[in-house]
């Protein structure tokens, strides 16, 4: 996690080796998001529109919540598997309800989980050592940004696209992170609000009445100028 304060930058560097390297394969990387968390879909949008993000995530979010009125959710990073990928994913932090007995307040981030899905006439290019449920395979939800377990009912037609949509393994994975995904994250204090509260309302009334002396003196000033001129051009004529 890149950067400080409450706009982060989570950063992935996806290695993979042969023979799943180069092969006609995708990943997507689960990015569970705790309720401090949100996204900006703009921001999004415009990095999936300038090429440099393909990601699988909610189409709303509502920013303004506070945390205690949030949900967790999840983003899909969608990628190919390549000798070594990087993989950025801009994040914000919510802020919380004010409090009485804490100043700050800790937020954890879960590490990823990767999934894989190959063609299935490739399907032995994943060895079952690295898959962490050999006897399971997932569907990607892409409406609610997850996966769901394959299920296999009579009502559900069997075609490629069912079979590809549902064909992706979850993959062990071998993290190595550069510092603990975790974030401090100042809390208002309550006792504070109804100084804060009184302060502003004196405050905004003071700047207003000065605003308006301050314009009616300027308003004469300028009537002045206006009557000095006058009288100069009648004394002229």
């Amino acid at each position: 996690m890149e950067k400080a304060g409450m706009h982060r930058t989570l950063t992935y560097r996806v290695q993979f080796d042969f023979p799943l390297a180069g092969k006609d394969c995708d990943y997507m990387l689960l990015q569970p998001l705790p309720a401090a968390v949100y996204i900006s879909t703009d921001e999004l949008d415009d990095l999936q529109r300038l090429r440099r993000l393909s990601a699988v995530y909610p189409k709303f979010v509502n920013i303004e919540e506070p945390t205690e009125r949030a949900q967790p959710f999840s983003v899909l990073l969608r990628g190919v598997p390549k000798l070594m990928e990087i993989v950025t994913l801009p994040i914000h932090f919510r802020y919380h309800a004010p409090s009485d007995k804490r100043s700050t307040s800790m937020v954890a981030i879960a590490t990823p989980e990767l999934y894989l899905n190959c063609p299935i006439a490739d399907s032995e290019l994943v060895d079952n050592e690295l898959v962490a449920r050999p006897d399971k395979l997932y569907c990607l939800n892409a409406h609610k940004s997850r996966f769901d377990e394959n299920i296999v009912t009579d009502t559900e037609p069997t075609t490629l696209h069912n079979l590809e949509r549902c064909n992706w393994k979850q993959i062990h994975v071998e993290y190595q992170l550069r510092a603990p995904l975790r974030a401090e994250i100042p809390v208002g204090n309550t006792n504070a609000y109804a100084p804060v509260l009184y302060g502003t309302i004196i405050l905004t009334w003071t700047m207003a009445i000065w605003t308006m002396l301050r314009t009616l003196s300027s308003a004469r000033r300028i009537n002045q100028r206006l009557n000095e001129q006058r009288q100069l051009q009648r004394k002229v004529k």
